[in-house]
C-alpha cells in the first residue's frame, strides 16, 4: 500500500485486521508503519532514488516475515514502484528465511493476483474480512 492511503480510517481497521492476524498466528516483534507501533526499518534502492517501507514486519523464531496490505491502484506510476518494493521485500524476506504474505480487502484480490503473476512475484495471499 502506498503512503497516501495510510491515512484513512480504513485503513486503520484493515492494519488492525493485519496486526490481530499476525498476534494470533504467532508473530512476533511485530513492527508497523502505522500509528502506535514501532516502524519497520526502511529499505533504500540507492539506484532508484528510492526509500522503500514495508507496511509490517514481524519475526517467527529467527524467520523474519513481511506483510503488505494491498488495494488496487489503477494509476501505472504507482503500480510500478509496488511490484518494485514487492520484489524487493519477497527477495529480502527469503534470504531471513521468511516469505512476502499480501493481505487483500474485499475488490482488490484481483488486482494483487495479476500483479503477482504478471510479475512473478512469490508471496502468500490472504483474504481480510469485510468490515
Amino acid at each position: 500500500m502506498l503512503y497516501t492511503n495510510k491515512k484513512s480510517e480504513e485503513y486503520n481497521a484493515f492494519a488492525e485486521q493485519v496486526i490481530n492476524f499476525a498476534k494470533k498466528s504467532g508473530y512476533q516483534d511485530i513492527k508497523a508503519d502505522f500509528t502506535g507501533y514501532t516502524s519497520p526499518a526502511s529499505i533504500s534502492m540507492v539506484s532508484k532514488d528510492v526509500v522503500l517501507t514495508p507496511d509490517f514486519t514481524a519475526k517467527r523464531g529467527e524467520n523474519k516475515y513481511y506483510f503488505e496490505l494491498v488495494v488496487k491502484n489503477e494509476k501505472e506510476e504507482e503500480q510500478s514502484t509496488l511490484i518494485s518494493k514487492w520484489k524487493v521485500l519477497e527477495s529480502i524476506a527469503k534470504m531471513k528465511g521468511g516469505d512476502l504474505r499480501l493481505f487483500v480487502p474485499r475488490g482488490s484480490y484481483k488486482f494483487a493476483t495479476e500483479l503477482m503473476q504478471n510479475n512473478h512475484i512469490e508471496a502468500k495471499l490472504t483474504k481480510l474480512a469485510d468490515l
